[in-house]
């Protein structure tokens, strides 16, 4: 984490997550869409994205929100921290629901979104060491779908969305 992050900023970070603010088993990732797009359908779903659960520190009105006081490299860097330490908070719960295009190109083939690079090798780390945690896949493009929440991992049941979509 010290790549991303300073020590101050990353106990900032764990300080807003271990607050009431943190709504367990309530996250969204995404991976093909914008901020603003997952962000209108998590707010529509009472659940939680990454600028959500930062609350101030993601606030450009509030003095504890670093972006002014960062280049865009080093923003971006504080972004990457972030999503380490949101997807590690995501692992002590049960599940996650990931916003994507749905099958069969559900992700970048470059592999380097967030999601691909930092958040799902997390997810799938902690899973692999006994957390109880399932990632729930959602496509909200597809017409019918939107809502439609499927297992991908543990346990990978894309078979079922394919055949009701």
């Amino acid at each position: 984490l010290s790549e991303y992050l300073s020590i101050d900023e990353e106990s900032q970070i764990h300080q807003q997550f271990l607050g009431s603010h943190w709504r367990p088993n309530s996250q969204v990732l995404w991976s093909g869409f914008s901020r603003e797009e997952v962000q209108h359908w998590a707010d529509a779903h009472d659940l939680q994205t990454l600028t959500t659960a930062m609350g101030p520190l993601m606030n450009l009105d509030d003095p504890l929100c670093p972006k002014e006081k960062k280049s865009k490299q080093k923003w971006s860097k504080y972004m990457k921290g972030a999503s380490v330490i949101f997807a590690w908070y995501i692992t002590k719960g049960e599940k996650v629901t990931v916003l994507s295009p749905p099958p069969p190109r559900r992700f970048n083939p470059s592999g380097m979104t967030t999601y691909q690079a930092i958040e799902e090798p997390i997810l799938r780390w902690a899973i692999a060491g006994g957390a109880i945690l399932r990632i729930e896949m959602v496509h909200p493009t597809v017409k019918g779908a939107e809502n439609f929440a499927y297992e991908v991992w543990p346990v990978d049941q894309t078979a079922s969305w394919v055949a009701a979509f």
